[in-house]
């Protein structure tokens, strides 16, 4: 670990800018001393430095990581040091810091990112001086520890295969602290680690983010994996064209397009893209005037139905430079009633085809199905992972319609080749997004995943996810008590506190999902809300009277304390007439998380969207919303980032997860947000 001296120049000059311009805790020199002396003497892993700005009466404490992969340890300190007690609101997420600030930037150039969180409380004194205290027992405690690893090593393929689990399960959150664990951990290409943050930020639709990525047009140049070369589009058709084209400008949309210095992959097979990559790579087409590939475009368009799905005024242009001698219409009825000139263009139509690129084409004999990626994870790793990082399955049936036979495949599996398997779990939730089920192959992944204690954070995230696609089948009485009960066993293991919003995620899924043995779904929910009722004054506000709320619904015996709100809570009237929009696929948890809010605030503005693309009404949700919460698993760039591109003015949260929980407890920390902002 670093040893932090008052010899290291990188710590002198933090010292020396943080109390600089910006801060006036210099006007009290013997604190500003006290900390540095902390600072200087103490362990580098949990740095913290107190801020006040005298203008507006704010007062702050950053606690600072030693590194991104040390934040999660942090984080867990400050919640059982500090929590809800002498915080504004218990938030125990590293800060997003702004460069501008002299304050956070001087901190920004110290630290590693995301690794700093900024705890405050409110203008009674006696608060801020018990902040302080609680850190400075931290500290103490902390420094005063055996000296230990911060975490136990994990392998960089389980990481990888959480990475991408805990991403398709919607941990927006964990799915970062992974991202920064492989960072830190090493054995992985910078440009890999591209790949990876430029899928996260796809997700989450933070398309003006990822644009602004350094050395984005070296990783386009270096032909990256499919998903990759989509997500880049997808973020060029949010933050440059989508605008315009809803206008119906196609000239200002191309003359948009034009101005991007970089790279673009608009040369390649669309029929693997969605519909926002496919327009992008149609637009520059027209651009060019490339007749050609735009008729091969609009064939593999219309081989997979999806012509509709075009703007209007970009289909007029690709009418006009196409012609009719390429013999397509833009009729919905081509395929029934054929015009003379697509009669008669049977040979061309098979020249257009067999000249279209394929990228999966190379990889399609070998791996055809879910069944054969399986086997090829325990038996071929390289080849499987190339046909994983193409998304080479969203070609292949379903994996509810092989579900016996990919469980058949899996109960041969020894442990060596389940590492193996759990490298496709993020895909598999994808494929089932929220419609279907496959039961026993999900099973046997949680039945995996039990044997072995994931139970970290992002594979408590994945197993929740599994869970919910597994009850969705509405199991009989016997499976489900089985299921039930091995969840129950494993509770001892990791509900805390600290994972009390996904304890009750599990809980809240116990309401809504069918309940053939009642006793069963009691003794989970026991299981999993007693270790939180003896904690209760760790947990925030909401979290705490969503467990009660459960408590009653589920019938268990737990007994809570009335709760007390801390002197330093923001009054909820503060929140009065505020309006949040709560997005998510799962409209249960959406009605379940509008029905708590407006439970707990008065007078409270919740609208809801489900929408997997953007449209006039969803805008107008977004750009009137105060605070949004977004709950990202299954989610598509195309809705994700339509919200984020229009709720300019509004405080936006990603939910660490998919249940109601979740996305409550990001639907709050927006809101509390909000009310701790002056009028």
């Amino acid at each position: 670990m670093t040893d932090m001296t008052q010899s290291d120049p990188r710590l002198e000059l933090l010292l020396t800018r943080f109390f600089g311009e910006g801060n006036d805790v210099v006007l009290w020199p013997g604190v500003a001393e006290e900390y540095k002396r902390l600072a200087r003497s103490g362990d580098a892993s949990c740095i913290q430095l107190p801020r006040y700005v005298r203008r507006n009466d704010d007062f702050s404490m950053y606690v600072i990581a030693e590194s991104s992969a040390h934040a999660n340890q942090v984080g867990e300190l400050i919640s059982a040091f500090v929590g809800r007690t002498y915080s504004t609101n218990g938030e125990v997420l590293p800060a997003s810091l702004d460069p501008q600030d002299p304050i956070d930037a001087a901190v920004l150039d110290f630290a590693w990112p995301h690794g700093t969180f900024i705890i405050r409380t409110t203008s009674h004194k006696g608060h801020r001086q018990n902040l302080r205290t609680a850190l400075q027992l931290m500290h103490l405690t902390v420094n005063a520890r055996p000296l230990r690893s911060w975490h136990v090593a994990r392998p960089l393929g389980r990481l990888l295969a959480e990475f991408d689990g805990v991403l398709a399960a919607g941990g927006a959150a964990s799915s970062k602290a992974v991202l920064d664990l492989i960072a830190a951990q090493g054995g992985i290409t910078a440009t890999n680690l591209a790949h990876l943050r430029i899928k996260r930020l796809d997700r989450l639709g933070q398309s003006e983010e990822m644009l602004s990525l350094e050395g984005l047009a070296n990783v386009l140049r270096q032909d990256p994996p499919v998903p990759v070369k989509e997500a880049v589009l997808n973020a060029v058709h949010s933050a440059v064209v989508a605008e315009p084209l809803q206008q119906n400008d196609v000239s200002l949309a191309l003359t948009r397009l034009q101005s991007i210095s970089l790279p673009l992959p608009v040369h390649e097979d669309i029929g693997t893209y969605g519909t926002e990559a496919a327009v992008v790579a149609m637009l520059a087409a027209v651009g060019r005037r490339d007749s050609s590939a735009l008729m091969q475009m609009r064939y593999v368009l219309q081989q997979s139905d999806r012509l509709a799905e075009l703007p209007t005024s970009l289909s007029r242009h690709i009418e006009l430079l196409v012609g009719e001698d390429a013999g397509y219409t833009t009729g919905d009825d081509d395929s029934a009633n054929p015009s003379p000139s697509v009669a008669a263009s049977t040979e061309t139509r098979a020249d257009v085809n067999a000249s279209l690129p394929s990228q999966a084409s190379a990889l399609s004999s070998a791996f055809t199905s879910w069944t054969d990626l399986l086997r090829g994870l325990a038996e071929d790793p390289p080849g499987a992972a190339k046909a994983m990082s193409d998304d080479v399955w969203k070609t292949w049936p379903s994996v509810a319609e092989t579900d016996a036979e990919l469980a058949s495949v899996l109960g041969t599996f020894d442990d060596q080749a389940w590492e193996g398997a759990w490298k496709v779990v993020g895909d598999l939730i994808d494929s089932l997004g929220y419609g279907e089920s496959a039961p026993q192959t999900v099973r046997a992944f949680i039945t995996s995943a039990l044997a072995f204690d994931r139970f970290s954070v992002g594979d408590l995230v994945i197993l929740q996810a599994l869970v919910e696609i597994y009850l969705r089948s509405a199991p009989p009485a016997a499976a489900y008590r089985e299921l039930l009960e091995e969840l129950r066993s494993s509770c001892a293991q990791w509900v805390s506190p600290e994972t009390a919003v996904i304890a009750l995620d599990f809980a809240d899924r116990l309401v809504l999902s069918a309940c053939p043995d009642p006793d069963m779904r009691h003794a989970l929910a026991n299981a999993l809300l007693w270790p939180l009722r003896q904690h209760q004054r760790r947990l925030d506000r909401s979290t705490l009277l969503f467990a009660q709320q459960l408590a009653h619904e589920l019938g268990t015996e737990v007994e809570w304390e009335e709760y007390e709100a801390a002197g330093n809570e923001s009054p909820l009237s503060a929140l009065s007439g505020k309006s949040i929009l709560l997005y998510s696929l799962d409209e249960a948890v959406l009605s379940r998380v509008s029905n708590e809010l407006q439970r707990i605030i008065p007078d409270i503005k919740v609208s809801t969207a489900h929408d997997k693309v953007g449209h006039p009404s969803l805008k107008k949700k977004a750009q009137n919303a105060n605070a949004v919460a977004l709950a990202t698993r299954c989610a598509t760039h195309a809705a994700t980032g339509f919200i984020t591109d229009n709720a300019k003015k509004a405080k936006v949260t990603y939910a660490d997860g998919a249940g109601s929980a979740s996305l409550l407890r990001a639907a709050m920390v927006a809101l509390n947000t909000l009310g701790s902002l002056p009028n």
